[in-house]
């Protein structure tokens, strides 16, 4: 009894003195991968948003898009400023100034804009601040409202009427174009040319009138 008793117990010794020797090496968790991160693009910039007074239409740029409205299609361009400002249209006739009683047109007016549409004839566009719709509107030769008679003039701009007498132009034209079999009433002898009128408040720029030109009376 006492012999298998012992057997037992060198058994178990030598199963534990194996265990404590084992080469084999005990299993470790690696260390946890880290992923490369994949650089963030940067967001491609949006062209910023403008409006250009032409002498045929305004052209409107958002977001990289243009959309252009023309003054001889003038519901699209009254479309666009309802949009713009949020306030729909109100028109309000417009008769002969010679009495007659002839309706010859409708003007809509805004705070930032006036837009005359006549019976017949392209519209005729006033811009009154610096911004529609809060976008800013220039020419194409990059005048707005509020800039300085010295800017128009160095733009390409000229005298064009001094209203009150004063020897100081009241209005100053520019971004002009011939318009063919026209005579100028105010160049006699040259041909007649088509503008945008810049009116001044002193020597500020306070309205953009398109289109003008200097073979009309009216």
């Amino acid at each position: 009894m006492h012999r298998r008793v012992l057997a037992l117990v060198a058994a178990a010794l030598l199963l534990s003195g194996c265990a404590a020797t084992d080469p084999t090496p005990a299993h470790t968790s690696a260390p946890p991968s880290r992923t490369a991160e994949t650089p963030t693009a940067a967001p491609t910039p949006t062209t910023a948003s403008a409006i250009v007074l032409g002498l045929d239409s305004l052209e409107i740029t958002q977001a990289g898009a243009t959309r252009v409205v023309r003054f001889d299609t003038p519901d699209p361009l009254l479309v666009l400023v309802e949009e713009l400002t949020g306030v729909p249209r109100n028109g309000e006739v417009v008769e002969d100034p010679w009495g007659n009683g002839d309706m010859w047109g409708t003007t809509y007016r805004w705070d930032e804009i006036t837009i005359t549409v006549p019976i017949d004839g392209p519209a005729n566009v006033a811009i009154l601040a610096a911004t529609l719709g809060g976008i800013p509107v220039r020419t194409t030769e990059g005048i707005g409202v509020g800039d300085s008679r010295d800017e128009v003039l160095a733009a390409g701009g000229w005298e064009h009427w001094d209203a009150d007498g004063d020897g100081v132009s009241d209005y100053l034209g520019i971004d002009s174009r011939d318009a063919p079999d026209t005579q100028s009433l105010t160049r006699p002898g040259e041909v007649g040319r088509m503008f945008i009128l810049a009116g001044l408040d002193g020597d500020i720029v306070s309205e953009l009138q398109s289109p003008s030109n200097d073979f009309s009376d009216i």
